[in-house]
């Protein structure tokens, strides 16, 4: 149980309840479930599978049954707590994440494979998070832009910071292994940013190609000594009492299309967003601040 639902990004009670409906491909052996890989990964692809109306019959079932909502985009620790904060609503929607990074989560909700995009992308000239950028990728479906939270995003390094480091121009010093995120996320567009305004080529940095897909796998490395720094949110170095360099508070935002906005499922995520259960959370994990949680912060087209 608990291997799937790390695998499904979802709490090991989401996974249980799903299963118990026949809403996941399991089997119960001897009084235990079993959940074939190969079996959910074909159940995430064709849950986000057709067009975005063909998407919201199946997420939304006509004449009861549980609410569905896939959300495609940027990683990060606090999307556990959603989800796990819709879980204990009645009547609220299961939420599936699949942790692709800012640009293919767009690409999905331009597509109408994803019902909304978790999204961090910051503009080189201006500084600005999910900006006028984002409208050409979104001119088939335009969307509102709610903000799920400003996060304090730095340098996870290991405890004490032994090598002293304080910027990300530090990363080319000689004898630092640096783990990256993957192409295509928001954490991966800010650090190359980061670097060219420094005036350091990334193929001086070892482990520059070295790329994992979230936060807590870049802590991870930290924490094992297979990298000494790599760039991710405070939450997850405080969670495994590692060192943190700050170097940028960022926004991080929800696209939701139009056509899906007012739909139960989506106003249902709004309103968890909205609520003093997550803020309470965001305080308790760390590096986080939810002054504008919940609000819509523009209209993208």
């Amino acid at each position: 149980m608990s291997e799937a639902a790390r695998y499904l990004r979802l709490n090991p009670r989401s996974v249980y309840l799903l299963a118990q409906r026949s809403a996941i491909p399991a089997t119960r052996v001897t009084g235990k479930w079993l959940f074939p890989e190969h079996l959910l990964q074909e159940w995430l692809e064709s849950s986000a599978r057709g067009s975005p109306a063909r998407a919201a019959s199946a997420r939304e079932p006509r004449g009861g049954g549980t609410l569905r909502i896939f959300l495609a985009g940027s990683d990060d620790p606090a999307l556990d707590l959603l989800g796990e904060i819709l879980a204990i609503q009645p009547g609220a929607p299961m939420l599936f994440a699949a942790r692709v990074g800012s640009e293919a989560g767009l690409e999905a909700v331009a597509a109408g494979l994803a019902d909304v995009a978790s999204v961090h992308l910051v503009d080189g000239e201006s500084g600005e998070y999910n900006g006028a950028a984002l409208g050409p990728q979104l001119e088939a479906r335009p969307s509102a832009l709610v903000n799920l939270f400003h996060r304090d995003l730095g340098l996870v390094v290991p405890a004490g910071n032994p090598r002293g480091l304080s910027s990300v121009a530090d990363l080319a010093r000689a004898g630092i292994r640096f783990v990256n995120r993957q192409a295509g996320s928001g954490t991966r567009r800010f650090v190359d940013l980061a670097l060219a305004r420094a005036g350091v080529e990334t193929a001086r940095i070892p482990g520059y190609a070295d790329a994992v897909s979230t936060h807590w796998a870049v802590a991870l490395r930290v924490l094992r000594g297979e990298a000494d720094a790599g760039v991710a949110a405070r939450s997850v170095a405080q969670a495994l009492g590692l060192g943190f360099v700050p170097l940028v508070t960022e926004r991080f935002d929800m696209v939701i299309p139009k056509d899906t906005f007012f739909r139960p499922a989506a106003q249902a995520v709004v309103e968890a967003i909205r609520s003093a259960a997550f803020h309470e959370a965001l305080a308790r994990l760390g590096g986080y601040d939810a002054r504008q949680s919940g609000r819509v912060l523009a209209e993208v087209s």
